[in-house]
């Protein structure tokens, strides 16, 4: 049986450490972005007038959808009338835009509605209409007024209206997934068998091809009037590999044939989690979905073993912001890494589905990492600028800063959405069993109904930086505890018996108005890399964090030229404030700077030489931080979470 998710609105964050996050983002980032918006002419997209400058982008409509998604979720929370009149505004412009058929997206209504639905592969109208569809979704849950819910239902039955397997239908499917997220989203918020209907043909008429074993993006190519197939022509863009790319949008293949996670991470994360949903709703009827399954499987071993960074962060190419080849996951960003802030974002939600498909601590150990490392550091303190992509290292005189704003600016309302639905991610239940799920340690306080009867648990602890962890039953439950990775081989105490399955340990008998206390050793630990990533270094991790070395904290020595000394154990030092982030654990670790820089001959350096680099004879004591408080405190700009290792035996 499935598991159910628990709402963030269910799950009241109390989490010192989140909670600062939480208001940050409410106060500052949301209203930031509303701002930026403004500022270069996002907002004004859907009332665009000819003359007017900007004409809008193809996926304005979506940063404009997202951010109203984002600020329902804080509203939801924390009641506020300023904005909730920016919303309502919004939610007007939308109804405004759209056309009696029930369209909806600026960039044709300017270009000419007789160019819609030609370019489906690098264009985003169904793309803006998943978003749109989440937003409805986070509104209606807000004010239940049915202002926005009729927009997307409209829009629902134009897109019916235009794409299918009937007869004079048009076959296509959305370049950038996302429609298909929304849709379910909406079904599972409305029953509406519509949603349901579009996101399966959506899902699974993607990557198939006709007796010539052409698809549907090569057809309206063709009808165009161009070739897809020329190398040189204008089908081919930059981010492609070659022509006819497709599997740069996951749609080489259909789902159930797929092997390896290729492409945009972005577009394949939405699509994956989307599958997962309709998994989640139709397996049980159509073989076809149920087939999904192992795929998903498939590719998620391949991802997780062979193409994600040790800070849960993927896609390792600038050129398609995508995935490459197996254990190619270079450090820097000219050497290929990316790990776009989005793509962080999106393999959460994607854990998350797969946690309600399957309760298997992987899952939630990926979803953990991804969340402190490779997302949670996207965003400065002050929650106004951004990381577009998270890069693992940056040499001096090469500082990497968040920016205020981008050209595309998908990153920033992602971030929003996350952080007000954090609660979201903490808990499952199983009615059936009784189960209450617990995937994260955050603090926090969560309402439920399990067989019919009220239940209330109380998570108390000092989580990320402590491992000690009470949770309190009020009612009837069983639980589930999630034993994280981190763990290592420390061991873990528990003051209830239960029995670990999948990573997960299920106390044996039903608690009723009792407590648990769990007891999570943090000692920080090295860990290394798979040797075909050609690696031979050294990273740190202390609980749920990786750390990394900054300049700030080593101004004697250039990290660009140290070693990590392989055999002493990282050392926690006293508790100190970063930024607004306050006891913060930082870790002194045993290295040695490089002695000779090149291969010195005489006074000149060489670039090749009889003489191999040598480090020096005495030790020195390095001090390291959690990436993701990197570059909050100004420096030259080194910064590295992968060290060379120096074997002492």
């Amino acid at each position: 049986m499935p598991l159910s998710s628990v709402s963030f609105q269910s799950a009241r964050v109390t989490s010192p450490f989140w909670a600062k996050f939480q208001r940050c983002v409410r106060e500052s980032t949301v209203p930031s972005i509303i701002k930026a918006q403004k500022t270069e002419g996002h907002c004004d997209c859907l009332t665009w007038k000819k003359g007017h400058q900007p004409q809008p982008h193809a996926f304005w409509d979506s940063d404009i959808y997202k951010t109203t998604e984002a600020a329902c979720n804080f509203l939801l929370m924390h009641p506020n009338e300023d904005m909730l009149r920016v919303v309502e505004e919004t939610v007007d412009m939308i109804r405004n835009a759209q056309h009696p058929d029930g369209y909806i997206n600026s960039f044709y209504t300017v270009r000419g509605l007789e160019n819609r639905w030609t370019n489906l592969r690098d264009l985003h109208e169904l793309y803006c209409l998943g978003h749109l569809y989440e937003a409805t979704v986070a509104y209606e849950t807000l004010t239940k007024s049915g202002r926005l819910l009729e927009v997307a239902t409209k829009s629902m039955h134009h897109i019916d209206s235009v794409f299918g397997r009937e007869e004079g239908k048009k076959r296509g499917y959305p370049g950038h997934q996302e429609i298909e997220l929304g849709l379910l989203r909406l079904y599972d918020m409305t029953g509406d068998p519509l949603a349901l209907k579009l996101a399966k043909y959506f899902i699974l008429e993607r990557g198939t091809q006709d007796d010539n074993g052409e698809t549907y993006f090569d057809h309206e190519a063709f009808a165009r009037g161009a070739d897809p197939y020329d190398g040189l022509g204008s089908e081919v863009k930059g981010w492609f590999h070659g022509p006819r790319d497709y599997a740069y949008n996951q749609a080489d293949r259909p789902i159930r044939e797929q092997a390896e996670i290729k492409g945009h991470a972005v577009r394949a994360m939405y699509y994956y989690t989307a599958v997962t949903d309709l998994i989640r709703v139709e397996a049980a009827s159509d073989p076809d979905v149920a087939e999904c399954k192992q795929a998903l499987q498939r590719l998620w071993r391949n991802m997780v073993d062979c193409k994600m960074y040790v800070t849960g962060a993927i896609g390792s190419y600038r050129q398609n912001e995508g995935f490459g080849e197996a254990f190619v996951l270079n450090d820097l960003e000219m050497e290929g890494c990316y790990g776009e802030t989005c793509a962080a974002f999106a393999l959460i939600m994607w854990c998350q589905r797969m946690l309600q498909m399957e309760l298997n601590s992987e899952y939630a150990d990926v979803m953990e990492n991804c969340l402190y490392n490779g997302f949670l550091g996207a965003i400065s303190s002050d929650g106004e600028a951004f990381y577009y992509q998270n890069v693992l290292r940056t040499k001096t005189g090469q500082s990497k800063d968040r920016e205020r704003w981008f050209g595309v600016a998908c990153c920033p309302p992602n971030v929003a959405k996350l952080v007000g639905s954090l609660g979201s991610l903490l808990y499952s239940t199983d009615d059936a069993e009784d189960l209450v799920a617990v995937h994260m340690y955050v603090q926090s306080e969560v309402e439920l109904t399990l067989g019919g009867k009220g239940v209330k648990l109380s998570v108390i602890t000092e989580m990320p930086w402590s491992g000690e962890v009470t949770i309190r039953v009020e009612g009837a439950a069983r639980l589930a505890l999630r034993i994280p990775d981190w763990v290592q081989d420390q061991g873990y105490t528990c003051s209830m018996e239960g029995e670990l399955k999948q990573g997960y340990l299920h106390i044996t008998d039903v608690l009723e108005d009792t407590e648990v206390r769990l007891s999570l050793p943090t000692p920080a630990h090295r860990l290394y890399a798979h040797p075909k990533t050609g690696k031979d270094a050294v990273c740190i991790r202390r609980g749920p964090f990786v750390y990394c070395l900054e300049d700030v904290d080593n101004e004697a020595v250039d990290i660009d030229h140290i070693a990590l000394e392989d055999e002493r154990a990282p050392q926690e030092g006293s508790p100190v404030s970063i930024a607004t982030t306050h006891d913060v654990v930082p870790l002194q670790v045993t290295g040695r700077k490089l002695a000779r820089v090149g291969v010195v001959t005489g006074e000149r350096s060489r670039l090749y030489g009889p003489k191999a680099w040598e480090y020096d004879v005495e030790s020195l004591q390095l001090t390291a931080i959690p990436y993701f408080l990197r570059a909050n405190r100004g420096g030259n700009g080194a910064m590295r979470v992968w060290t060379p290792r120096l074997k002492m035996k």
